[in-house]
């Protein structure tokens, strides 16, 4: 059997290899919410011994992704509907100083490279490419907390980002929100570009906002397409 911490492949150890995969998707989706996860068939799957997938488990567990079930064991947690309200309230404070801060400390190639990620995303909505806007709006938030100089900052920022990235992906299939966080885009690069710390906080708050309300219309519609589904099995 594998040691408990021998590398992988990739140089990485077995324990850390298993981690970063399940995190990413459970993050992206590819894992479902309320996911039952087993020990011994994770280890068969990643070709390793039971100890780093444990391992693995109870990072996931740590960070919220897992929820530990005294009748089912570890599944995948469902976020409530408080929760991410929660959630994008908190990210539009944290946003909206990223963005302001960002704007103090903008440096051309920055916003070479924001208008680049843009440009990206716009390619993706004509290739009707749901994963590369999802991708390219992760990197046009990401570059702003990384402009904007304050680490602490990013490490909350960054944690949120993952928790929403959860949502990013239903989100992002309608066509109408597409264009409106595009629009959202502008209003923020403009603000940046003219340096204008106040303009760019409000437009980024402004642009969470939004998302929150379109991410809670979604967890109403699931919601009563859950019980409408229900009814009909009576």
């Amino acid at each position: 059997a594998p040691r408990r911490h021998a590398p992988s492949a990739d140089g990485l150890p077995s324990s850390e290899r298993v981690f970063r995969k399940l995190q990413s998707m459970i993050i992206d989706g590819k894992i479902a919410p309320g996911t039952r996860l087993v020990e011994l068939s994770l280890a068969t799957q990643f070709g390793v011994s039971r100890t780093p997938v444990r391992e693995a488990l109870k990072r996931l567990v740590d960070g919220d992704l897992l929820l530990a079930d005294p009748m089912r064991g570890l599944i995948v947690r469902t976020a409530e509907a408080a929760e991410v309200e929660e959630v994008y309230l908190v990210r539009e404070v944290l946003d909206g100083l990223a963005s302001r801060l960002a704007a103090q400390r903008i440096a051309g190639h920055d916003l070479s490279r924001l208008r680049l990620i843009n440009d990206t995303m716009r390619q993706g909505i004509k290739d009707n490419r749901t994963d590369v806007i999802v991708n390219a709006n992760i990197a046009f938030h990401d570059l702003i907390y990384k402009v904007a100089g304050n680490r602490t900052l990013e490490r909350y920022g960054m944690e949120l980002r993952n928790f929403v990235r959860r949502f990013s992906t239903e989100a992002f299939v309608s066509p109408s929100r597409v264009e409106a966080v595009m629009r959202d885009h502008e209003r923020l690069l403009e603000a940046l570009e003219s340096g204008d710390s106040a303009a760019a906080e409000h437009a980024s708050t402004e642009h969470l906002r939004q998302a929150r309300d379109y991410v809670a219309q979604l967890h109403v519609r699931e919601a009563v397409g859950a019980q409408q589904d229900s009814a009909s099995v009576r």
